[in-house]
């Protein structure tokens, strides 16, 4: 039986547990969280749920056992290295998804790089790599043609930007020349995640070839939309129809949300021991670069000289 822990039940650790819980697979699922109303919340969705009976809730991670076959580490970026550091020290973990951010801290960040060698494979989860729709736009479209892709409506650009800088450096399989934040609205303190930070604006990223990646969210609602440039025509991303679009051609595949993306990803990697979501120290690579451009647009702000901030 397949050994899975997952550390953190907030909005994405919920998500990937409920992906588990309901799978028609027969897995051991163990959970820390911390806070008591959360756990009450969880223990009375299973027992109002159908799904896995082997669920194992604790409060605190000297409870965990010795071997897992999975660790998803669902935790805040601010303890997300000290939590998993506590956690290598008392088990021994086969395979681990990581959340995005890694950190606000480029200090951490390089702590990160001796954690690869602790796993067999260690991934970091900007999703949009396993979706399915995404994945056969990419098998069809050439990146080599592409010299622009803009993305708008993104909600807080600090907290989800490198979904989409990581997505196309992956595709690409080149890092970026240089990020930069072109536009600032402006810092705010983020409602949905207390205690950290986040901006509206927009973002420019430079690939080695040129191509410019424009990431744009500014404040008020805003639907989501990508424009990919290819020289000789333009598409259009409708993520939840599930479909690109040309002027002469379309694309439908399913984009998969994280409630049923999880459960996908962890019997492929039990399959063939692979996965589509970056390496951990390809997510390092690719993240500091867009961690120093934050870094140095709020020192410029607010005139300081921090070496972290509060970003998950």
């Amino acid at each position: 039986m397949t050994k899975i822990l997952i550390i953190g039940l907030g909005k994405i650790g919920f998500y990937h547990f409920d992906s588990l819980f309901k799978s028609k697979n027969y897995f051991q699922i163990d959970c820390v969280e911390i806070s008591e109303n959360r756990i009450n919340q969880i223990n009375n969705y299973i027992k109002k749920s159908k799904g896995n009976e082997k669920v194992r809730i604790y409060k605190s991670l000297n409870m965990i056992d010795k071997y897992y076959d999975f660790l998803i580490h669902a935790t805040n970026s601010d303890v997300r290295l000290i939590t998993l550091q506590k956690i290598l020290s008392i088990s021994k973990i086969k395979y681990c998804i990581l959340e995005k951010n890694l950190s606000g801290s480029l200090i951490e960040l390089k702590k990160f790089k001796h954690i690869q060698k602790r796993f067999k494979k260690c991934w970091v989860n900007t999703f949009r790599h396993e979706s399915t729709l995404w994945q056969k736009f990419k098998k069809k479209v050439s990146v080599k043609n592409i010299f622009l892709i803009e993305f708008r409506g993104i909600e807080g650009l600090a907290c989800n930007a490198i979904h989409n800088i990581d997505l196309i450096a992956s595709w690409k399989k080149k890092l970026p020349l240089s990020v930069e934040i072109t536009n600032l609205q402006k810092w705010y303190k983020s409602k949905k995640r207390k205690g950290f930070v986040d901006f509206c604006g927009e973002i420019e990223v430079i690939f080695p070839d040129n191509l410019r990646l424009l990431i744009r969210g500014y404040e008020g609602h805003q639907n989501l939309k990508c424009n990919i440039f290819e020289k000789k025509q333009k598409w259009t991303l409708l993520e939840s129809a599930g479909m690109f679009f040309s002027k002469n051609e379309k694309i439908t595949g399913t984009f998969e949300y994280q409630s049923v993306m999880t459960n996908k990803l962890i019997n492929k990697i039990i399959k063939t021991g692979k996965c589509d979501l970056p390496e951990l120290n390809w997510s390092i690579d690719c993240y500091t670069i867009l961690l120093e451009a934050l870094l140095k647009n709020w020192n410029q702000c607010f005139e300081t000289s921090v070496k972290k901030i509060s970003i998950t």
